[in-house]
């Protein structure tokens, strides 16, 4: 009876371990911190009372133990928040290689899991296979505990939810919020899927009332985990851009924020009308490569990023002509590491060989994508040492390096696109935008990657260019003032699809001309992320802690709080 008493505590207990965490890291109230303890303890008691074998509930429970052990990686990671919705549709659509560099990098949160749970998994199954039984007498009074402090739970539950009406039990009482996060990811998978249906009948009705005298080239690369501050071009003290601060006619936005710091939802939302506003339009419209292509362009998709069934993967295969030089092998895994120039030889193919039409061309591109001493050829190794990998604060140094010496990479990339476009006696624009930004342990927090629950003001603040070719602005000169003009302005990722329509004088009533940083009527708009359940956040007003703000303000962006969003 004694051996089957401890085993119950003892599940309980380690069942608790995330709660536990989460009191230190969430912005509960003392009743909320309560709450988050006495609720599921009284249920666990509940439950482990049903049965009289000891082991043979939490062997059931294998599934919540997994997830207490995503939980307690994610603390690793980011050291605060419940698994979100994103993470768990980053695991779909995350390559096997970019997985295995990750987990091969955190193996001291690995190596904590499994001393936590993998004993209770062996415990129980003894426990179980010597039939360890408990009282009935414990069972009905552990039972009776529960229901009891259930109702105590539930009352506070109740008056929280009086005292303060955002406090829900789907988003702030763990292990319920991650549950919902998980149907929640599984209902957006699945309409995602839909997307080929749900899509199909729509159209741009795009039209072009003029055309230049000379052939036009449009270009648009999405980067992957560019933060501004580590860009020279952006203040950053190492020189990071030697070749494009010496670009002439590059416009530079130094106040711009991405969308949403997750890959998946970022990407659509710089190719679509879609916006942290009005991110339904996702599912029903398409991009903007297919208003180009209604408009009479030549379009082209060419990408770097390992297929993974999101929508840049049905927004790319819109092109009339897609590339993918990261193809997965059969089993799988990927064999090749191209760098991001393997993909110039096709863009100079499709130029050459489209020679008698004007052109759409969207790279999406691997940029600084952790493990970042894998992105750039030796040559570029400019900071040394930079071959320490295993995420740690001691290996900062070394981390940042590489991460510099692949925005080093990036500015040739982008110098030998420039090079292409004027090389060909076009009138041709870049417009160049990473996808989000990135952590590299710059605070008291010690954050790292990103596509946290909570982003950061280095996981939003990114670098977001427009180059111009000479013949560009012989032919429209207005567009390239006023692009300069609103350099200073405050600017976010859902400006860049009106702006690409507006650069080639395309006509739709998608277009929205105050959106567009070339449009003479241009306005400062809100700016919003995406928060984790698809919600509008305001990124400075609700979205950013105490240390990014004081970033925000230190570097001079605005910090105007307006929450409205545009109908």
């Amino acid at each position: 009876m004694k051996k089957s008493k401890t085993l119950f505590w003892l599940f309980i207990v380690l069942n608790l371990v995330p709660n536990f965490c989460l009191i230190f890291t969430e912005p509960l109230s003392a009743i909320g911190k309560i709450i988050l303890i006495l609720v599921p303890l009284s249920i666990y008691m509940i439950v482990f009372s049903l049965f009289k074998r000891a082991g043979l509930m939490q062997l059931i429970l294998i599934p919540v133990l997994i997830l207490h052990a995503f939980q307690l990686v994610l603390f690793y990671l980011f050291g605060e928040s419940v698994i979100a919705v994103d993470m768990f549709l980053n695991l779909p659509t995350t390559n096997a290689s970019e997985a295995g560099e990750l987990l091969g990098n955190i193996w001291p949160s690995i190596i904590i899991v499994c001393v936590l749970y993998i004993p209770v998994i062996v415990l129980a199954s003894i426990a179980v296979h010597h039939k360890v039984v408990r009282p009935a007498a414990f069972r009905r009074k552990m039972i009776t505990w529960g229901l009891v402090l259930l109702i105590i739970g539930s009352g506070l539950t109740a008056y929280e939810k009086r005292r303060d009406n955002t406090y829900e039990v789907k988003t702030d009482l763990y292990p319920a919020n991650v549950m919902y996060n998980f149907y929640f990811a599984c209902k957006k998978w699945n309409r995602s899927m839909d997307y080929p249906v749900t899509s199909k009948d729509f159209t741009f009705r795009a039209t072009r009332d003029t055309a230049h005298e000379r052939r036009e080239i449009y270009v648009l690369v999405i980067g992957e985990a560019g933060r501004a501050e580590n860009w020279s071009l952006w203040g950053y003290e190492r020189e990071t851009n030697p070749k494009l601060k010496n670009e002439a006619n590059l416009v530079l936005y130094k106040d711009a924020i991405t969308q949403s710091n997750t890959t998946h939802k970022s990407v659509p939302l710089i190719l679509s009308a879609a916006d942290a506003c009005h991110y339904e339009r996702l599912y029903t419209q398409k991009s903007v490569v297919t208003a180009f292509k209604e408009a009479g362009f030549k379009t082209v998709f060419l990408s770097n990023q390992v297929p993974n069934r999101s929508f840049t993967d049905y927004f790319g295969e819109e092109a009339d002509y897609y590339k993918n030089i990261r193809p997965t092998e059969d089993g799988g895994l990927i064999t090749i590491n191209n760098y991001d120039e393997a993909m110039l030889p096709f863009m100079q193919h499709y130029i050459d060989s489209l020679a008698n039409d004007n052109l759409l061309i969207v790279f999406h591109t691997y940029g600084s994508h952790f493990n970042y001493k894998e992105r750039y050829p030796e040559e570029f190794a400019h900071f040394t040492p930079a071959d320490a990998t295993e995420i740690e604060y001691k290996n900062k140094a070394q981390l940042v390096n590489a991460y510099d010496n692949s925005i080093i990479y990036t500015d040739h990339f982008l110098h030998n696109v420039i090079e292409i476009l004027r090389a060909s006696g076009s009138d041709a624009t870049m417009i160049y935008s990473p996808d989000h930004g990135e952590d590299l342990l710059d605070d008291s927090r010690k954050r790292f990657l990103h596509a946290s629950p909570i982003p950061t003001y280095y996981q939003l603040h990114i670098p977001f260019m427009i180059w111009f070719s000479d013949n560009y602005i012989e032919a429209r000169p207005n567009f390239y003032q006023v692009a300069r003009y609103n350099s200073n302005a405050p600017v976010a990722t859902n400006h860049i699809f009106h702006t690409l329509l507006n650069l080639a004088e395309i006509n739709t009533s998608h277009f929205e001309p105050e959106f567009s940083l070339i449009n003479p009527i241009f306005k400062r708009q809100p700016r919003m992320y995406l928060g984790d359940h698809d919600n509008p956040i305001n990124y400075y007003e609700v979205g950013l802690k105490k240390q990014d703000k004081e970033m925000v303000q230190r570097r001079g962006m605005d910090h105007t709080v307006n929450t409205s969003c545009k109908n």
